[in-house]
Order: C-alpha cells, then sequence, then structure tokens
C-alpha cells in the first residue's frame, strides 16, 4: 500500500449478464484459498460482490461494490489491485460513474456471443469522457463453443469482429473529444479471453508463457505471443512462421494453438469423460486425484482449465501494463474530478500521488452498516496519508473558495479496506488507495434529502428549511440514516411544494 507504482484502481464495466460479478468469483476464489464461499453451490454460481438480497434473487448486480487482492502477472511480480464491481443494468448507471470516479482505467466486458450492445457503447462514451485507460475482456468463450457449436475458424473471424466494432467506437467517441483514439487488440496485450464460468482467462502472452513452461523449452515468449493472431499461419515442416497459408486447410497460428487445444477440453470432457480424461490430462500434465475424476462436469471443467492456464496472471498483466499506476495520473483525469486549480502545492501533490503531501480525498459512495444506524464513506486517497482518528475537513458539493459554507470539520473514526462481505482495519491509508471511512457521514444526513427538487430532479438552491418539531424514535435501530433519509426527503419535498415564495431584489457584489 505504501508503493504506488505497484497499485492499480481500476472498474469493471460492461452489459448486464456478461460476466463481470462472476468474473470477480473467480478472482476471490484464487485470492482467498482458504475460505469456503458456499459448499452448498456451485462456486461459479455465488456472485460473491452482490451482498444484497435482492441482487442474489434476481442475479442482478444494483450496487457497486469494492474490493481488494493482491495478484501476480506472468512473471511473478505481485500488485495491489483495487477493483470496483459494478452494475450492467442501464437504470444504475450512477454507480459505474461513481466508480469510475476513482479509479485509472476500465476494464470493459462483453459477451462473446451477444457481442457489443446499447449499454457496451454508452459505457464506453462514457469512459472516453472520463480520460480512463480502457482494456477490453471479451467473456463467455464458453457458448460459442457448447451453445453455439461454432467451429474454432468461425469463433475467430467472431472474436475478431468483437475487437474491430469496439475500435471503431473509440475512434467515433475519441474523434468527438479532441483525443487519440485508443486501438485495442491482443498484440498490444490489452484484450484477455475468458470464461469466468469455467475459471479460463488468457491473453496471447500468458498463452505463449503456458506453452513454455509446458514442453519445458527455451522460447521467447515475446515474439511467440506477436505470432499468435491475425493472418499468421504456422509451417510444421520449416517449424516457422509465415504469412502466407500453405493449403485449404491450414489454420491461423490463433486456432491452431489456442482454440483447437480449448475445443478438445471441452468436446472430450464433455462428450466422453470417462474414456478421454486420463488421455487428456496425461498430455496436458494434470494430476487429478480419484474424488476429483468423480466430479459432475462443470465443476471438473474448471478444475482442469485452473490447473491447466493456472491463475488470472495474464489479466493482471493487462491491467499492470495499460492502467496508469496513481503516481501517473494524468492532468486531464484530475481536471474531470477537481474543480481547483491544479497549478497549486494541492495540484502538484495530487498529480504525484505525494503520499506526505496535503490530503485530499474523494468519496463517492456511502455504505449503511449492518445495523442501518450509519453510513460508512468510501473514497480513495489521491494525496497525503489518511489517519485512525484524524480531524479533517469534510466538503459538500456547494462548496466553492468564494462560499465556503458547504464544509464541516469532523473527526475520522476507524478506516478499512473494505472486502465486499468482510472489512480489513487499519491505522492509515496513503495515497493512491481506496479506504472506507468512519464517522465522517454527519454532513450528508440532510444533504441527501434535498440533493433534488419533486418536480423533475432540479437541483434545490438557496431554499431555507425550518425545522419546527422532529419526533426521534428511542431505539438506535430505528433513527439511523437508512431510516432518517428517506422520511427527511419525504417532509422537505411536501414543504417544498406547499411553500410560498418570495420574490427577492437581485443583487451584485461590488
Amino acid at each position: 500500500m505504501d508503493n504506488s507504482s505497484l497499485i492499480r484502481n481500476v472498474t469493471l464495466v460492461g452489459q448486464l449478464h456478461h460476466g463481470k460479478t462472476s468474473f470477480v468469483d473467480c478472482l476471490i476464489e484464487q485470492t482467498h484459498p482458504d475460505m469456503e464461499l458456499n459448499p452448498s453451490v456451485d462456486k461459479a454460481l455465488v456472485r460473491y460482490t452482490d451482498t444484497l438480497c435482492t441482487e442474489q434473487d434476481r442475479g442482478v448486480t444494483t450496487k457497486c461494490m469494492p474490493i481488494t487482492v493482491v495478484m501476480q502477472d506472468t512473471k511473478g511480480k505481485s500488485f495491489l489491485l483495487n477493483i470496483m464491481d459494478t452494475p450492467g443494468h442501464v437504470n444504475f448507471s450512477d454507480e459505474i460513474t461513481a466508480s469510475m470516479r476513482i479509479s485509472d482505467g476500465i476494464v470493459l466486458f462483453v459477451d462473446a456471443a451477444e457481442g457489443v450492445m446499447l449499454n457496451t457503447e454508452r459505457i464506453l462514451k462514457h469512459a472516453v469522457q472520463e480520460r480512463l485507460a480502457i482494456t477490453l475482456c471479451i467473456n463467455k468463450i464458453d457458448r460459442l463453443i457448447l451453445e453455439l457449436k461454432l467451429p474454432p475458424q468461425d469463433a475467430y473471424y467472431k472474436l475478431r469482429h468483437i475487437i474491430d466494432e469496439v475500435n471503431a467506437l473509440l475512434a467515433l467517441y475519441g474523434t468527438d473529444h479532441g483525443t487519440d483514439p485508443l486501438l485495442l487488440s491482443p498484440l498490444l496485450g490489452n484484450v484477455c479471453f475468458a470464461s469466468s464460468q469455467y475459471s479460463l482467462c488468457f491473453t496471447l502472452k500468458s498463452f505463449a508463457t503456458m506453452y513454455t513452461q509446458l514442453y519445458h523449452k527455451p522460447i521467447n515468449v515475446k515474439a511467440f505471443a506477436e505470432r499468435l493472431w491475425g493472418d499468421v499461419y504456422f509451417n510444421p515442416k520449416t517449424r516457422k512462421f509465415s504469412r502466407k497459408a500453405l493449403g485449404g486447410a491450414t489454420q491461423r497460428s490463433f486456432v491452431e494453438f489456442i482454440l483447437e487445444p480449448v475445443y478438445k477440453i471441452f468436446s472430450q470432457v464433455v462428450g466422453d469423460v470417462d474414456n478421454c480424461l486420463p488421455v487428456i490430462t496425461e498430455e496436458l500434465g494434470i494430476r487429478l486425484t480419484k474424488d476429483e475424476c468423480k466430479l459432475n462436469i462443470r465443476p471438473l471443467l474448471r478444475l482442469i482449465f485452473q490447473r491447466f492456464l493456472g491463475s488470472f496472471s495474464g489479466f493482471v498483466e493487462m491491467i499492470t501494463d495499460h492502467v496508469p499506476a496513481p503516481g501517473a495520473i494524468t492532468r486531464t483525469k484530475l481536471q474531470n474530478i477537481y474543480t481547483g486549480p491544479l497549478d497549486s502545492d494541492i495540484g502538484d501533490d495530487m498529480l504525484n500521488c505525494d503520499q506526505d503531501g496535503t490530503l485530499m480525498i474523494h468519496t463517492t459512495k456511502n455504505y449503511p452498516t449492518e445495523d442501518c444506524v450509519c453510513f460508512h464513506v468510501f473514497g480513495r486517497v489521491f494525496s497525503g496519508t489518511l489517519h485512525a482518528n484524524q480531524n479533517v475537513r469534510v466538503l459538500g458539493e456547494n462548496y466553492s473558495l468564494s462560499d465556503e459554507e458547504d464544509s464541516r470539520f469532523l473527526n475520522v473514526g476507524r478506516l478499512w479496506i473494505y472486502e465486499a462481505r468482510y472489512k480489513i482495519e487499519v491505522n492509515r491509508v496513503p495515497a493512491g488507495n481506496c479506504v472506507l471511512i468512519e464517522g465522517i457521514d454527519q454532513s450528508v444526513g440532510f444533504q441527501w434529502g434535498t440533493r433534488e427538487g419533486p418536480l423533475c430532479e432540479e437541483p434545490i438552491r438557496n431554499v431555507k428549511f425550518k425545522i419546527l418539531d422532529a419526533g426521534i424514535s428511542n431505539e438506535p435501530i430505528n433513527r439511523g440514516g437508512g431510516q432518517v433519509i428517506p422520511t427527511s426527503r419525504r417532509v422537505a419535498y411536501s414543504a417544498f411544494l406547499m411553500a410560498t415564495p418570495r420574490l427577492m431584489e437581485p443583487y451584485l457584489f461590488v
């Protein structure tokens, strides 16, 4: 946490049911090997970051949820990843906005069978506006095999079409906002392929690394990976790659070295597992116990792919290579979230992610406690170091240098690293990290109740509310923010509609 160059803040975004939450389940499974998620349910269906009962019942994420994991890339170097799992439904787009504001990049999830959808385009346009680094994860590639039953060559065309479609949108939106269009390509390392249901994720480089480890031969991984995409063919006689096909039956290198092995595993395990399982495990160098061989098809496939391709190191390397570290935050990104001058000491501290500089935290989400008594505020430390029990100044949405009324001095309580279903308490959080804060939710009790008007969600300005009487329950569970805020909002709306406006003469400051 103290080394900002080893930290990445990223948001998982995409259309509804394109596999973001199930992908996070795979990350939790790999980083929490001793955690029994739910023994009575298949691990592919846990939905770890869906903490609300309504989310679990409907199978739809409605709130963004953060997790922090430590994972390794293909070289074995460890990184701290602050990941935000976001909803895919268009009605909860505000949750995506809140997550993007504290992230330096996104991973765009696209279903391999459905392709780019309408909400995918909207999210992509929003990411370009926020000046975020963009990477692509084509998820659910198992659907091409098991549902659409496409041959490997057609599956390659389908994957390439999705990448071309995303690049066309990036070129369009980048031109509209005056930025250089970003190019996504597996050759550049900013595209990965996954099947979160079967715990499968790889990039060209991670698959090439797997070949070197499987056959124990000194292969130039980078050069090999560069020849695994596009119109590149392998000549088995000369053992060289060429740009020209040798014959009508010659397969592209991506099909021959990547898709066909994956297809072979799916077809043999699903088709005739009793006879083919010993053969395929011996070819791949995988060892299974007798109990593991008796598993059902889906858990067995997950286990085989985990042993075959290993952890999601390719996904980690894609993020670390193409999403900037907190210390490399760009000026254009900071201009979208900070209204003050960047040519100042505070601006320099945030641009440099100075842990010894002025404390600046951007908060975007409030999470209620289990007893609904208060809120814990979630945000990212852009500069300085936040300590527990520290006195801070909380600036509201209407704060400005000319009008400092919307600000309060409050004492910070405890600090946590939020892990969706549990929290890790810490005594300090340096710049570049995300943190869950206790004790500063008092400034947003009443602001949430009056943040927009009752007619068309218009902003409420220069309105004075006079509280005549208020009855508060004696039980703490019935007087928390979860109960007070909705009630105060309804009362404020009623008073707003029944109030008698007064006409005031305009005046100017001289």
